[in-house]
């Protein structure tokens, strides 16, 4: 019993002790100044202002060339109105706009060039602490010409010297990576029955019999196309090494182990050929380098491709990087765009790493890739989802200008990945010379620029990521 009036007694010493007087003799409470300031704290705003509604919205394409634009937003303290900017494809263009306390417009004076366009838009409330939202994003105008489709030129399996089956490696680059094609190129002279074949027929030899008929078997317009190939793969114990070609599109192969199809007399042989594909294989001193890029004509109307990007490696530092390779060949006239290939040995196909080829075409079909690798509208690049639009003139990557006065150029990158910032773009012409680079920060990145036509003869884009991610586009060439 006394321990009970004990508590009770300090508890009322507590209960009095938090009051007091003020100075009009009402008791007030200290407690309760206490959880009043904590609300007041709580409610302190530490929120930028919402984006309800953004139009047009992102990613949206096939939008007309004097699109409105248009931004609404809230905040519970109310936007500051001057804070406000509006940016267009980097250009400042509030002084354009029509601002109300809870929307923005701008109606563009000009039309837009096709392709994609950057906004940009920042504001502040009216809190005390002046919160800040910047939100940017991109919409296409113009309907597009191509779609962009993602995949790889060069893989083995266990029919050469590699692992699996052709139903492995179709599989996972169809089902796990998600790839819109995969080619199989085996080293033709592991081929069965190789010196009874050629170009036209190799249905001697089992093995390209099965390729054929299992890329057939996975092919499915518009969703996933499986083709098939060999790689020439001339012997790298010969000093110097002649190299390995991929070549595509062919009823057949032949082999290393024909004693008369040097690498001269191979450029003859497959230029007889016009819907042939070629491909010069991580270039460079391991496998050689074609007899230093030495420039044949006949071979140039088929060799439309060079890997700039080689391996299976997810550390991309570990795989092969050709670019000085293609700025060679380029130089020494050939026509060529750049792939980036896993070059698979493993079960790993498609899954290896982010190394794509992406073929710029009209539709997912055999036939519209192949004709979009045989006018080079391709670019090579170490991640999986980066999208590179190259144009000159309105004329796509891999073509060719005939006499131009002058030279105009749209660039734009864009990777969906928020992380995966762009730092660099560069244009790259004869001899490596840059000729205009922009420095970013951000998965959204436009570069457009005049030039005089003039003594270079080739135009090619490099786009820097971080984590020295690299991609890199066909040239767009110019005749004088």
């Amino acid at each position: 019993m006394k321990l009970k009036k004990i508590t009770l007694l300090i508890i009322s010493i507590i209960l009095v002790s938090i009051f007091i007087f003020n100075d009009k003799g009402i008791i007030k409470s200290k407690t309760q100044d206490y959880f009043v300031n904590a609300i007041v704290e709580e409610n302190i705003d530490l929120t930028p202002p919402d984006i309800i509604e953004i139009n047009p919205n992102k990613c949206q394409k096939y939008i007309i060339g004097k699109p409105k634009i248009s931004i609404n937003f809230k905040d519970s303290s109310g936007v500051d109105l001057s804070s406000i900017k509006l940016y267009i494809n980097y250009k400042d263009v509030t002084k354009e706009c029509n601002i109300t306390d809870n929307n923005i417009t701008y109606l563009p004076k000009k039309k837009f060039k096709r392709g994609n366009q950057i906004a940009k838009i920042e504001l502040s409330d009216l809190s005390e602490n002046k919160n800040k939202k910047v939100l940017e994003w991109y919409f296409t105008v113009g309907t597009p010409i191509y779609t962009h489709y993602r995949g790889l030129l060069h893989a083995h399996t266990s029919n050469s010297d590699g692992q699996g089956t052709y139903e492995d490696a179709y599989y996972l680059s169809k089902y796990e990576a998600k790839l819109d094609f995969f080619a199989i190129t085996e080293h033709s002279n592991s081929f069965d029955n190789d010196l009874k074949c050629n170009l036209d027929n190799a249905s001697p030899s089992k093995k390209w019999t099965n390729l054929l008929n299992c890329s057939k078997k996975y092919t499915s317009n518009g969703e996933f196309i499986a083709l098939d190939g060999f790689e020439m793969t001339y012997s790298n114990k010969v000093n110097p090494p002649k190299g390995h070609i991929n070549i595509f599109n062919t009823d057949g192969f032949v082999s290393r182990n024909n004693e008369n199809l040097d690498l001269k007399s191979f450029y003859s042989l497959i230029s007889n050929y016009d819907d042939l594909i070629g491909q010069f294989n991580h270039p460079g001193t391991q496998f050689g380098d074609f007899e230093d890029f030495k420039y044949s004509p006949q071979a140039d109307s088929v060799m439309c491709l060079l890997e700039v990007g080689n391996g299976a490696k997810k550390d991309i530092s570990k795989n092969k990087r050709t670019h000085d390779m293609y700025q060679k060949a380029l130089d020494k006239g050939w026509h060529l765009a750049p792939t980036c290939n896993q070059d698979n040995h493993k079960m790993d196909f498609g899954i290896a790493n982010e190394y794509r080829t992406v073929i710029l075409s009209t539709d997912l079909s055999k036939e519209a890739l192949y004709d979009g690798l045989r006018n080079m509208r391709v670019y090579a690049t170490e991640d999986k989802n980066i999208k590179i639009d190259y144009t000159l003139n309105d004329s796509p990557l891999g073509s060719t200008l005939n006499k131009p006065s002058k030279l105009n150029f749209a660039i734009c990158a864009v990777d969906k990945d928020f992380q995966d910032k762009i730092n660099e773009i560069q244009v790259i012409s004869n001899q490596g010379k840059i000729i205009k680079s922009k420095k970013f920060n951000s998965n959204l990145a436009k570069l457009e620029f005049n030039l005089p036509s003039n003594e270079n003869t080739f135009y090619y884009v490099k786009v820097i990521q971080n984590g020295d991610k690299i991609s890199v586009t066909a040239p767009i060439w110019v005749k004088k």
